[in-house]
């Protein structure tokens, strides 16, 4: 089978329930086809970089799947009849795929990333105990030495800067 990925901006006016009943909808067209879904992904309400049909923001979704070009042809009419589809774009990913090689792939992916968020977090909080420490350092260290400190007497300079007595 063929490897598609289907990139789709619906409305941002849409309810939550609407959207999530959209995504079904598309994600059921490939399944009656006879194709099969690999990964299902929202990315979420995003300002486009123009206008597209007077909205300024999209709810951006990409779907993976393996299907056969029939299937993908029939998704996008049906993207392109929906009222609620701003934009949608699909790509052919692989010409022979196997869903249990693609399904390994995402998975190698999703751990790899979740290992890097886990680093990037423990860097984080490694950085913020290291600032903390230098700021209780910095409040306990007095800015001028005590013996500057006691002996000036500020009635002793001239105040025209001349530093001599009066």
């Amino acid at each position: 089978m063929r490897r598609y990925e289907t990139i789709f901006i619906l409305r941002p006016d849409q309810g939550e329930p609407q959207i999530k009943e959209s995504i079904k909808r598309y994600s059921a067209i490939v399944a009656q086809g006879g194709g099969e879904m690999v990964e299902n992904e929202e990315w979420g309400s995003r300002e486009l970089a123009y206008r597209i049909k007077g909205e300024r923001r999209g709810y951006y979704v990409r779907i993976d799947y393996l299907s056969d070009g029939a299937v993908m042809n029939e998704l996008e009419r049906n993207l392109k009849l929906s009222d609620t589809v701003l934009r949608y774009l699909s790509v052919l990913v692989d010409l022979n795929a196997d869903a249990a090689k693609v399904r390994e792939e995402i998975a190698t992916r999703n751990q790899r990333i979740a290992e890097a968020r886990a680093a990037a977090e423990a860097r984080a909080a490694a950085f913020a105990a290291q600032q903390a420490e230098r700021e209780r350092q910095r409040d306990d260290t007095p800015d001028a030495p005590e013996e500057i400190m006691g002996e000036a007497d500020p009635t002793a300079i001239d105040p025209d800067g001349g530093g001599e007595p009066n």
